[in-house]
């Protein structure tokens, strides 16, 4: 050790120094032997500097790093050689405590341990590595096997069975133990079994796998190292309660802390340890390959400030209680306690020191207190007096300010209450108004508030626009009021008391556009007290301007919505002219089935089969209702805008509508295909114009169909509406026309309008759904949904709350 290599060269020096002070005759043989003694030390020796660091189950990659670090040492620091020893817990304790080491590399819990008792201290932490940063903190992990759903959350691990590998293990039981402890578990308590193995931690992986226990306690980074040399199949291992820990990336289920680390022991030379810290922290960086290495480098130390914590919380080693009381163990728990005791006691001595020469003082100025004491009764009944006085200022003064005080409180919570009215958007303003003369009427501690609108013509009448709270006669308030009519023109704020009001009354008017518009009113009965402070007045304004504001703003959306239905009439009129065509090809066609029918009927009257007869005719007469209701549908439109909404069976108004089409879909060879759907569908809309959608998209689809063609209509009901797909084997619609196909005027069809599908459109948008086009492999595709009935009815609910 460099201790006892310094001790010898000193011994040689000391011989050397007597010889040369020995007589002349014989200091020439002593002086040949002198010289002989010295030789070694002109080729002193490297100082061998020994490091022990705590063996618990290293691995072969462990003890190469603890080899380069040595190797690193002793290239960078001349004339020492720097020797690493692992040890068990108990000889490393044995080694510092007998001093045969310089220098020790263990973990966080020993550290602060040798800390309390040793005075060590920590030069330089053990850096890891997990992809390209660095790390010097380190954490446990609770896992368990990837298929338990049932374990999530650290509530879960009671009744489990946990193994870990020892009760002294930092990296792992302690720290978690910690965790346990926050959430109110004990691990002896509420678990079912504590397995702790004294091995390795693969081991605990390996239980997990293999069902030997429900929970194993590992440290972090093992599932990354494991992972990295292909040890652990992947996705069959997770972790419980898993914390993000800034950029840390590892898997971890506590807190971090400071890893392990090289501390300098007590007769440590400091500069030789200074030198180790540089040299450790400027020593290479490991290139291993892989993703994660636990033998990176060296850095700065860490702060132990995490593991006292740790310690202390769960009363560990040097924390943990003591059991026998010492003057040394008094002294070191608690030296401040004792020193401050003795301080104290010095104090008292010195006190009653002092206190005895005050008593001899006393007794000698007894009787000059004695000829002073008659003024002294004087004096102090005139201060008495003087003290009331200022007593009495004070209180006045305190209560001014509590006074104030609870004014502005009062005040500040009044403005956040009207600037949190103000910005809700989901209130209208009738509400908004209500609810803030309701706070301004709290506010001022009124029985009652009210809002009257001025009279517009040359009649005195009030009128009630809001209230708040109760008087037992409002209309003696409103006579009350009416007399003072002329007083309302000014913006101050009037307090007046008339025999025929029903209370004391403070009024302030409210102007809009610049004019007196409304009157605010607070009625009170112990309102004859009442003084407005200035943040109070200035608070009155803002409430009155708020409402003044308010009132602009309602009487311009009401302007705004008079001119918005009378655009919309206009715009309805003007739609007419457009619709003109469009309505004469949506009559044309139940009016030519309708001569279909009249005419098939006149062909078979002298057929022998009337009934036959009988369904053209009322086939005929569906159509041309059908016609008649298309008409006065549109005449409702022009007239409100409006369109009819009402409950209906979709299922029933299909098969309508395929028996209409059924003698035209056989003039064209095509098979109509009905839902497959049996029972009933409740819809909400206009049966009349879905009727009128349905018929022009089958209609539609036949036309596009081959001989020997299909046509399909399914209704597939989902949570809130119901899909109507219709469907034909026709040769489908070009790309490029895919986009225009709903566009007025657009049309395939040599003969056609190209209005048909636009006004399909309009219904089934006016219908609050869309109608969508596609090609499939077989044809083309018309999709649109309706609202069932219950999300029908909250649909239309909606509308009218909105209108």
């Amino acid at each position: 050790m460099l201790k006892k290599a310094n001790t010898t060269t000193l011994n040689h020096f000391k011989k050397a120094n007597l010889l040369l002070h020995s007589p002349f005759p014989l200091r020439i043989s002593i002086g040949l032997l002198a010289i002989t003694l010295l030789m070694p030390l002109s080729a002193v020796r490297a100082d061998i500097v020994d490091i022990g660091v705590l063996n618990l189950r290293h691995t072969e990659a462990d003890k190469a790093f603890w080899a380069k670090t040595a190797q690193w040492l002793s290239k960078e620091i001349p004339n020492h050689q720097f020797v690493i020893k692992p040890m068990g817990p108990e000889c490393l304790t044995h080694a510092i405590n007998k001093q045969q080491l310089d220098f020790a590399i263990t973990n966080p819990s020993q550290i602060v341990a040798l800390e309390k008792t040793d005075d060590v201290h920590p030069i330089a932490t053990l850096q890891t590595r997990y992809e390209t940063r660095p790390y010097s903190h380190f954490g446990a992990a609770l896992i368990t096997r990837a298929d338990r759903s049932d374990l999530k959350r650290l509530s879960d691990l009671k009744g489990q069975s946990v193994m870990a590998v020892s009760p002294s293990e930092f990296g792992g039981y302690q720290m978690i133990w910690r965790e346990l402890q926050l959430a109110g578990i004990a691990p002896k308590k509420d678990f079912f079994n504590l397995l702790f193995t004294n091995g390795s931690q693969e081991a605990i992986i390996r239980a997990i796998i293999n069902e030997e226990a429900d929970i194993g306690i590992i440290r972090s980074g093992l599932i990354e190292s494991l992972l990295d040399q292909n040890k652990l199949p992947a996705n069959q291992i997770k972790v419980i309660h898993p914390q993000h820990t800034g950029p840390y990336p590892l898997l971890h289920s506590s807190i971090l802390y400071p890893e392990w680390s090289m501390i300098r022991l007590a007769h440590t030379d400091i500069a030789l340890a200074r030198q180790v810290s540089r040299t450790l922290q400027a020593m290479p960086k490991s290139t291993a390959p892989g993703t994660y290495n636990p033998h990176y480098g060296w850095t700065r130390a860490e702060d132990f400030t995490t593991v006292h914590g740790l310690l202390r919380a769960l009363k560990l080693p040097p924390y943990e209680p003591s059991k026998q009381i010492s003057l040394k163990a008094i002294l070191q728990e608690h030296g401040l306690a004792v020193g401050l005791i003795v301080v104290l006691i010095l104090m008292l001595s010195a006190f009653s020191a002092r206190m005895s020469r005050i008593n001899r003082k006393l007794a000698v100025s007894q009787s000059e207190l004695a000829k002073h004491r008659d003024n002294l009764e004087k004096e102090v009944a005139e201060r008495t007096v003087e003290l009331s006085q200022v007593n009495q200022a004070l209180e006045q003064d305190i209560e001014a300010r509590e006074k104030a005080e609870d004014t502005l409180r009062r005040s500040r919570a009044a403005l956040q209450g009207v600037y949190e009215i103000s910005v809700d958007t989901r209130l209208p303003q009738s509400e908004k108004l209500l609810r803030l003369i309701q706070l301004a009427r709290r506010h001022f501690r009124m029985d009652a508030a009210f809002l009257y609108k001025l009279p517009d013509g040359p009649h005195p009448a009030l009128s009630l626009c809001v209230s708040d709270g109760d008087i037992p006669e409002e209309s003696k308030l409103k006579q009350c009021l009416e007399s003072h009519l002329p007083e309302f023109k000014s913006q101050a704020i009037l307090q007046f008391s008339d025999t025929s009001c029903a209370g004391q009354v403070v009024t302030f008017t409210v102007q809009v556009n610049g004019q007196p518009h409304c009157v605010l009113v607070f009625v009170g009965q112990n309102i004859a007290q009442w003084q407005l402070a200035e943040v109070d007045e200035e608070l009155l304004r803002l409430i009155t301007q708020w409402i003044g504001s308010s009132i602009e703003r309602q009487d311009i959306e009401t302007e705004h919505d008079k001119y918005r239905t009378q655009l919309g009439k206009v715009t309805r009129l003007f739609t007419v002219g457009e619709m003109a065509s469009g309505l004469a090809h949506e009559i044309n066609q139940p009016l030519t089935a309708a001569t279909n029918y009249i005419s098939g009927s006149l062909r078979r009257l002298d057929d022998s089969q009337p009934s036959h007869l009988k369904t053209g005719l009322t086939r005929s007469l569906e159509s041309l209702d059908r016609a008649t209701n298309i008409i006065r549908r549109l005449r409702e439109f022009v007239q409100t805008g409006a369109r009819r909404q009402e409950a209906f069976q979709l299922n029933a108004t299909l098969k309508r509508v395929l028996s209409l089409l059924d003698s035209e879909a056989k003039q064209h060879a095509v098979t109509l295909i009905p839902p497959s759907l049996q029972g009933d569908v409740c819809v909400v809309g206009d049966p009349v114009q879905i009727e009128q959608v349905l018929l022009n998209l089958i209609r539609n689809a036949i036309d596009a169909c081959d001989e020997n063609g299909c046509v399909s209509v399914d209704i597939h009901p989902q949570t809130d509406t119901a899909r109507i797909l219709v469907s034909d084997t026709g040769p489908g619609i070009p790309e490029k026309e895919l986009p225009h196909v709903f566009d007025a005027f657009h049309s395939s069809k040599s003969d056609g309008m190209g209005l048909g599908l636009a006004i399909c459109r309009s219904i089934v948008e006016a219908h609050y759904g869309q109608l969508h086009v596609c090609n499939t492999h077989e044809g083309a595709q018309f999709m649109f949904e309706l609202p069932l009935c219950e999300a029908g009815k909250a649909r239309k609910n909606t509308s009218e709350e909105n209108a």
